[in-house]
C-alpha cells in the first residue's frame, strides 16, 4: 500500500514554491530513489493534491512533470533524461504496457490502494518527437463520485432535474467541453436511478467506475464494438435505463434516438456548449428532427470553475463588477446578500487561492412547443430562447450566481464562462 508523505510545510522565503508547484520533482533525481520510490512520491502526492492528471512529456532538455489541478495544468519540474526514462519504463511496466514498442500509442490502467481506498488510473502513451509522452488520469472513488443534490445545482434545478430523470422514457442530454464533469454527473443521475426498480444498463469507454446495480458494457474496437453495436445488442437486453457514454457519428446517434423513441430512458452525451447547440448536433450527426423532438425530455448543459479557497478567501467591498452581476440578483435566495471574494493563496490551496471546483448548469427542458419546433427545423438559438422564455437558468446567470455566492471570482466566470451561453450566439 502506497503511504502519502507529510504534507508540505508552508513556504518560507527560503523554499518558497511558485503557485500551484507542489513537489520539487529535481530533487528526486538526485537522491538516489528508484524509479518505483519516484513513482510512489508522485502519485500520492498527486492523489492527495486532487489532482485529476499527471503529464511527464519529453522535451530536449528531459521529461517534463505537470500536475492538472482544479482543471489548470502546474509544472512541477524536469527530470534528466536518463531517470526519466527509467521512470516511464516503470510506469509501462505497472500499466501492463510493452516497454518495448515506442512507435505505437498505448493505453492501461493499474489500480492501487492509498491510505485505505482504492484508486484507479488511466494510462495513455503517446509517441512524440522527442520520446514518449505518457498521461495518467486519476480516478478517485473517493472525490469522483457525487449524489445528484451534490453536483452544485440549485434547488429550482434540482426539482426540474428530479422530474427529468423521473420520466419512464425519452432522451436527455448531457453537454459540455471536455472536462466540464460530465462523467460525474452521468454517474450520478445513474446511482439515483439503480434503486433496484429498474434496469440500468451502460455502454462506455472506458468504464470509469463499477457502480453497483448497474449493468456496464464497455467499448472495444479491436472486437469491432462500437457504441452503436454495444447499443443494439443492449436493447435485446431488456433495459428501462441506457447511459451512451458518447455520441460520436451517425449511427450511434440515430440508434439513441431510435432506443429513446422505443420505451426506454435514454441517457447521453455531446460536446457542445450550450442545450441548443447540443440539440443542433444530434440532428447534424443525422438524426432524424422529428424523432429527436418526440423523444427529448430535456439537456443539461454545464462547466466548470476554480471553488474559492475556504481557508484563506477574504470579502472585497462591492465595486464595478457588481453591475456585470446585476441581472441575477433577483435569483438569490430571499435574505441572501451579494458577496464577491477573493482568495489570497495559502499553503492549503497551492497559493493559487482556489481548491477544487464548483459545476455550473443549465438545465433545458423540451415542452411540447419545443418539441414542435425541432420537429419543424427551428433554428438552435430559437429553441434556446423558448428554454429561456420557459425560465431556464442559462449557464452565464448559474456562474454570475457563484461569483455573487462567494463560491468564485468574477476573473474566473470571465475566463471560463463565454457570454455565448447567454444565447446570444446559440444559432452559431
Amino acid at each position: 500500500m502506497l503511504t502519502a508523505p507529510p504534507r508540505h510545510e508552508p513556504p518560507t522565503s527560503r523554499n518558497a514554491l511558485a503557485p500551484g508547484h507542489v513537489v520539487r520533482v529535481e530533487e528526486f533525481a538526485y537522491s538516489e530513489l528508484t524509479p518505483t520510490e519516484i513513482w510512489d512520491r508522485l502519485v500520492s502526492i498527486a492523489v492527495r493534491e486532487q489532482a485529476s492528471d499527471v503529464h511527464f512529456g519529453w522535451q530536449s532538455d528531459g521529461v517534463h512533470v505537470d500536475f492538472r489541478l482544479d482543471g489548470r495544468t502546474y509544472p512541477q519540474g524536469c527530470l534528466p533524461a536518463e531517470v526519466g526514462q527509467r521512470l516511464l519504463n516503470h510506469v509501462k511496466v505497472v500499466a501492463r504496457l510493452d516497454v518495448s514498442e515506442k512507435r505505437r500509442p498505448q493505453d492501461g490502467h493499474l489500480s492501487l490502494a492509498l491510505d485505505g481506498r482504492e484508486v484507479e488510473l488511466r494510462v495513455s502513451v503517446l509517441p512524440t518527437l522527442h520520446g514518449e509522452d505518457v498521461a495518467i488520469r486519476i480516478l478517485d472513488r473517493e472525490t469522483g463520485m457525487l449524489g445528484i443534490d451534490e453536483l452544485g445545482v440549485s434547488q429550482r434545478q434540482l426539482r426540474v432535474l428530479e422530474s427529468m430523470i423521473s420520466s419512464p422514457s425519452g432522451l436527455i442530454l448531457v453537454t459540455g467541453a471536455t472536462g466540464a464533469g460530465k462523467t460525474t454527473t452521468l454517474y450520478a443521475l445513474l446511482r439515483r436511478l439503480a434503486d433496484g426498480s429498474r434496469k440500468v444498463v451502460t455502454v462506455e469507454d472506458p468504464i470509469e467506475y463499477d457502480l453497483p446495480g448497474v449493468n456496464q458494457a464497455q467499448v472495444n474496437p479491436k472486437l469491432q464494438l462500437d457504441f452503436a453495436g454495444l447499443l443494439r445488442s443492449v436493447l435485446r437486453q431488456d433495459p428501462n435505463v441506457i447511459m451512451i457514454g458518447e455520441i460520436r457519428d451517425a449511427e450511434t446517434a440515430e440508434a439513441v434516438v431510435r432506443a429513446a423513441n422505443s420505451g426506454r430512458l435514454v441517457i447521453a452525451t455531446t460536446h457542445a456548449v450550450h442545450s441548443g447547440a447540443a440539440i443542433e448536433t444530434l440532428v447534424s450527426l443525422g438524426a432524424h428532427r422529428h424523432f429527436v423532438g418526440r423523444s427529448l425530455r430535456g439537456v443539461i448543459a454545464q462547466t466548470l470553475l476554480r471553488r474559492l479557497c475556504p481557508y484563506c478567501t477574504i470579502r472585497l467591498e462591492e465595486t464595478a463588477d457588481v453591475g456585470l452581476l446585476e441581472g441575477v440578483r433577483q435569483l438569490l435566495g430571499p435574505g441572501e446578500r451579494p458577496v464577491l471574494s477573493m482568495g489570497r493563496g495559502c499553503p492549503h490551496c497551492r497559493h493559487t487561492g482556489y481548491r477544487g471546483r464548483v459545476g455550473v448548469f443549465e438545465i433545458f427542458t423540451a415542452d411540447d412547443q419545443v418539441r414542435t419546433m425541432i420537429a419543424r427545423g427551428a433554428a438552435a438559438r430559437d429553441v434556446y430562447e423558448r428554454g429561456v422564455q420557459n425560465g431556464m437558468i442559462t449557464i452565464a446567470q448559474a456562474g454570475k450566481l457563484a461569483a455573487l455566492r462567494g463560491l468564485t471570482t468574477v476573473e474566473e466566470l470571465l475566463s471560463n464562462v463565454s457570454e455565448i451561453w447567454t444565447g446570444e450566439e446559440a444559432g452559431s
